[in-house]
């Protein structure tokens, strides 16, 4: 991520990680309805341009907060899920 509060706080390091437009937000449909593919992800957040929920996914993967995952056969299909640091943001 390009903005950065440049802070050593723990809430200036989160907000550096999950701050931006949408990102909490796709935390709490992970965190809430578990692991879900892509298309699951758009449907649950209208408004949410598809190539923002790319960037907001990699950032967060690049974070440790979520972790892409591929479902057993026969779905054989990519889902994203919360990692246990994704996890941990429940209370906020």
């Amino acid at each position: 991520m390009a903005r950065s509060y440049g802070q050593y706080c723990g809430i200036a390091r989160a907000l550096d990680v999950v701050g931006d437009r949408w990102a909490l937000l796709v935390v709490r449909e992970l965190l809430y309805l578990g692991p879900r593919r892509f298309r699951d992800l758009r449907a649950g957040l209208p408004g949410l341009a598809p190539n923002l929920l790319t960037r907001r996914l990699r950032e967060l993967e690049r974070a440790g907060v979520v972790a892409r995952a591929e479902l057993p056969e026969p779905a054989r299909v990519p889902v994203y899920r919360l990692t246990r640091r994704g996890r941990a943001l429940e209370p906020v």
